[in-house]
This record gives C-alpha cells, structure tokens and sequence, in this order.
C-alpha cells in the first residue's frame, strides 16, 4: 500500500500528526512505501500487519517485512511489548509511529513501551543499526551488565553493528521504572543523530544518564528534551574522529546535572538550556572553562536565579 494525502482522512488525529511528520521527514508522500500495523495486545505475527484488523504482535515481525529504502511505516498501536531481545531497527528508512488519540507527547511512550522480561537483563530494550525514524515510543531496560551501553534502554550503533546514519528520535519517553537500567539512549559511532521531544525520566531512582555518547559519533543533535532525576543528562566517553560535533539546545534539566564530559576531548555547542543549579562544577563535572579546553562551548544557558 502506497500513502497518499487521502490516505489520512480516516486515520486518528495522532496517527495522522506523526504520519504527516513522517512524510516530511521522508520528503514527500511519494517517498513512503508500506504499511504496517503492530497490535502487542491482540496482533498475531502470522498476520499480514496490513490493516488493524490483521495486525501483528510484535515490532521485530514488522521490520522483518520493512524493504530497506521503500519508506515504509510501522504503526505502533497502544499496549505494551515485553521482549526477551532487543528488537533491532536494521532496515534502512523505516519510520515507526505511535497510534494515539489525546495523549501529549511527554506521556505517549508510557503506553507504547517496549520494555526487557524479567528475565532478559543482558541487553538493551531495542537497537538501531540502520537509519531510522522513531516517534512517540517508549523504551525501558533491565540490563545489569558492563558494556559502555550497560544499561541503556536503546542502543544506536556499537556492539559491533552497523553504525546508522541519521536516525532520528522524536517524542520518545525512557522511563527507569526503579529498575537496573542507567542509560535512556547510548550512542556509539553514529552519524547524523537527532534526539528531540524526548522525555528521560529516573523514576524511582536517578538514571546515572539520559544519553550517553562516544566513539566515532559525528553531528549530534539534542534539543528541546526533558531531563529528571538523571545523575547527568549526557554523558561523554572517549571519542574518536575529532569528535561528537555536537550541538546541545533549549533542553530542560529538572533535579539532575547537565553534562559530565568525563575529561574527553569533543567538539560542540552547549546553548540556551534551562537548568535549576549554578554554572562550574554544580551545573557540568567540571568548570565551564576547563570544560572550554576540552572543545565544548557554551552560551546563553539558563541557570538558577539568585546563584
């Protein structure tokens, strides 16, 4: 089924919002291919995932019916999907969307989560190793081992994989849940990365943090994100290549630190962020002008007033 403009009129309003940010990320109506339908609840993955009607149960079954470069959609329908692997993003050019109707989007994630078993404590909740677009999603791990990424409700790049170019990440919400996850989203070698909308969230207990970033990882964007109770919004590792050349913006940090750079030389931009504590050491790991002489750069961050 090819998407046309009058293919919208009988979708939700939330279906037909994320659908029309899909096309334009796409580049127009006749860049997207199929449609598919994941129903966790009450889908079956011998279905076709063609209509609701013969929706599929799980994200995996979609994506293994994706045709890298077609432009297709995968249409997440409300419930949760308990995985026992990470579901893994690996055909080039898909674009998944929450189906909801009158939920905003800090909160949508909460009742589109793909989240780890009880038992599945070795990885994360999902893996992005081709370019992809995901938006209106959640994402929660249990993962207690001692890889960088340990932790990490969502892996892009690293592991050994394919490192994608240009994943886009929109609306999500990485809730803790009081589990032994520490990481929202982990970055490793990817290029051309948007993280924006987002919510991290260390419920019932802090994250250590939101995003963590490193190796080969070029032109990183975060902006317009909410970050609480995470020890630090972003962690830096070790990069490689010059750099993460990335730009930070016009995010918001409730109870929780913005950036630990961990003494590694980067390349970026830190703008126009709201935080609650002082500037130095209360607000980064470290003073803004060493911070300076690592590469990183700041202006017009908003700190706390009267400090």
């Amino acid at each position: 089924m090819t998407i046309a403009v009058e293919d919208l009129i009988g979708l939700s309003p939330g279906v037909r919002t994320n659908l029309a940010l899909a096309i334009a990320q796409a580049g127009g109506v006749n860049r997207l291919g199929e449609v598919f339908y994941v129903d966790p609840p009450n889908g079956a993955d011998t279905s076709s995932g063609k209509t609701k009607d013969t929706a599929l149960a799980t994200l995996d079954a979609a994506v293994n019916l994706c045709e890298a470069g077609r432009g297709d959609v995968i249409i997440r329908m409300r419930g949760g999907e308990e995985v026992t692997a990470a579901v893994n993003f690996d055909v080039s050019g898909v674009t998944v969307i929450a189906e909801h109707s009158g939920i905003g989007s800090a909160g949508e994630g909460e009742f589109f989560a793909t989240y780890a078993a009880a038992a599945y404590t070795d990885g994360p909740a999902a893996i992005i190793t081709a370019p992809t677009t995901l938006i209106g999603l959640g994402f929660v791990s249990r993962d207690t081992g001692a890889t960088f990424f340990s932790g990490a409700a969502l892996l892009i790049g690293g592991d050994g994989d394919a490192n994608p170019f240009g994943a886009y990440i929109k609306n999500c919400r990485f809730p803790k849940w009081a589990l032994d996850n520490r990481i929202g989203i982990a970055i490793e070698g990817s290029s051309d990365v948007t993280i924006e909308g987002c919510t991290f969230e260390g419920v019932g207990a802090d994250f250590d943090s939101g995003i963590y970033v490193q190796g080969a990882t070029q032109n990183l964007v975060v902006r317009w994100n909410h970050f609480r109770d995470c020890t630090y919004a972003i962690t830096h590792g070790a990069f490689a290549g010059g750099g993460p050349h990335a730009m930070y913006y016009e995010n918001v940090c409730e109870d929780s630190k913005f950036l630990d750079a961990g003494g590694n030389a980067a390349t970026g931009l830190i703008a126009g962020n709201y935080l609650e504590t002082a500037t130095d050491a209360t607000s980064y790991d470290d003073t803004v002008t060493n911070e300076n002489s690592l590469g990183l750069h700041f202006s017009g961050n908003h700190y706390a007033e009267g400090e």
